[in-house]
């Protein structure tokens, strides 16, 4: 695996939610959830090319998908926030990838911060970290995922897993880990 660059705890809407087809009107984006900056309180430039490409997705569809028929604002797309997920290093990733003139196979992680606007308990803070992996290749399947999670896991000395389909929005297939680790 080779470190995804998060260097970057400022981000725009474009990366942290547009490039990942979550919708502008998407509740998470709102400042209950999300700090947004005031100062710079906008990204200077996107990718052109890329930016028309997913406004379009989002707005008409397009492969494959039936997008969200929405009005899609740039304006929002520019938006700066504190990043709420590494994801958006994915992103930025999987781009650079698809720009490449050949494609080469890729195993991409990274382990920073995060931050969200939650209610402060015992279990929640507005700082945390994630850690996130993007696997690039022909001929994977679901079984190539577990194993790689199993392997992470266990190297964790965490070795009693459970695998259970779940649904999110930016991943299909998806799935939940659960474990269970003596003391």
């Amino acid at each position: 695996f080779t470190e995804m660059p998060t260097d970057n705890f400022v981000e725009s809407s474009f990366w942290n939610f547009d490039a990942l087809f979550q919708p502008q009107q998407h509740p998470a984006r709102d400042q209950h959830d999300t700090f947004f900056l005031q100062d710079p309180a906008e990204a200077p430039e996107l990718p052109a090319g890329y930016t028309a490409k997913v406004k379009k997705v989002h707005s008409q569809g397009g492969y494959g998908s039936q997008g969200y028929k929405y009005d899609w604002r740039l304006e929002e797309a520019r938006k700066n926030l504190l990043r709420t997920h590494t994801t958006s290093a994915s992103a930025r990733a999987l781009y650079r990838l698809a720009r490449q003139e050949k494609f080469s196979p890729v195993k991409y992680f990274s382990i920073d911060r995060v931050f969200r606007n939650e209610s402060l308990d015992a279990t929640h803070l507005a700082e945390f970290h994630q850690v996130e992996g993007v696997v690039a290749d022909r001929g994977l399947t679901l079984g190539h995922l577990m194993g790689t999670l199993r392997q992470f896991f266990n190297q964790l000395g965490i070795t009693q897993l459970r695998f259970k389909p779940a649904y999110n929005p930016y991943t299909e297939p998806s799935m939940e880990v659960f474990s269970y680790h003596e003391g």
